[in-house]
């Protein structure tokens, strides 16, 4: 692993968000709140440790239970909640192109029920 990356890790504190669950926003949200906190918490205390950080390329490993066909991508809302509450926390200015990067979400089957972000500066 690069010595420069920065690996946050957490328990998923809702269902993990999915493009195809074609839930009403009004159901949607508070499990989206709920993301953000939690990415929110961790990336307050890595603020305190790091500062604020570059422009970064931003990897998200999400736990999964059982092997099956899924499509990665259509995990980007999950994604998109983490990296909004690590900008709540001041990471980053934005979460713009200027500042974050992303790769597509992976998808861990069977490991550990962690949510495992990893940014390294880009």
């Amino acid at each position: 692993m690069d010595h420069k990356a920065l690996v946050i890790s957490f328990h998923p504190p809702a269902k993990l968000l999915n493009l195809n669950d074609g839930e009403h926003w009004t159901k949607r949200s508070p499990k989206v709140a709920q993301w953000r906190k939690a990415a929110w918490a961790c990336g307050v205390n890595v603020r305190a440790k790091s500062g604020r950080l570059g422009p970064s390329v931003v990897t998200v490993a999400l736990p999964v239970k059982a092997e099956r066909r899924r499509d990665p991508h259509n995990f980007t809302p999950t994604m998109k909640a983490i990296i909004d509450g690590l900008v709540d926390a001041r990471l980053w200015p934005d979460d713009n192109s200027d500042w974050v990067t992303t790769t597509e979400p992976e998808l861990v089957v069977d490991g550990p029920s962690l949510v495992v972000v990893t940014i390294r500066p880009r």
